[in-house]
């Protein structure tokens, strides 16, 4: 019944021509972001402290290795680092059930010569709470002033995204997570409001 409200689409170029960045870029963290999400990490005698590795993951309190999914490193450290997200903002809408141990992995991944996650993401739009993520997209856009059409959301979970997509943000359904193909996919359909894109 969902399709009754929103459209799905799938692969093709999706090039529109000369190329719009939002202004607001909003993830998901558990199985967008990161894998093992953090209740799986609760099944066995895992979780905080977590201890960062020699390659910028990290590893649990039960040795539990934790490993940023798909090519998110190298998109965070673009979003941090490459002047033409300089006017772009990035946020966090995530349900996480251990709300803590989430905002300590953000603290110790490093993206690449010693930078944190954490740093990738403007501390005012981290929206790490229970609740239907589009409460958590409606706060982020009270904070920026930014229209809901004018951001991207990623997460992978479909629930989730069709909820979201009812507001008018352009969603990107990640089912194994941010992976580069789907970065760049999603931007070249953007903007596409209260759609829901789905790389190949």
């Amino acid at each position: 019944m969902w399709r009754n409200f929103v459209r799905i689409l799938g692969g093709g170029n999706g090039s529109k021509g000369v190329s719009m960045l939002p202004k607001v870029l909003v993830f998901d963290l558990d199985g967008c972001v990161w894998s093992p999400e953090m209740y799986e990490l609760m099944w066995g005698r895992g979780g905080a402290p977590f201890k960062l590795r020699s390659d910028g993951d990290l590893d649990d309190c039960d040795n539990e290795h934790i490993r940023l999914l798909g090519d998110v490193r190298n998109i965070m450290k673009e979003l941090k680092t490459d002047p033409k997200w300089s006017d772009t903002l990035v946020g966090i809408a995530s349900t996480c059930n251990e709300p803590n141990w989430a905002h300590e992995c953000l603290d110790k991944f490093e993206i690449g010569s010693g930078v944190k996650l954490r740093s990738v993401f403007d501390k005012n739009l981290i929206e790490i709470h229970s609740g239907l993520k589009d409460g958590h997209l409606k706060a982020i856009q009270r904070q920026t002033g930014v229209s809901l059409r004018d951001m991207i959301f990623f997460d992978n979970q479909l629930d989730n995204c069709h909820v979201v997509s009812r507001l008018g943000v352009t969603v990107s359904y990640v089912p194994r997570g941010v992976t580069r193909s789907s970065f760049e996919h999603v931007l070249a359909k953007f903007p596409s409001p209260g759609d829901i894109v789905q790389d190949k």
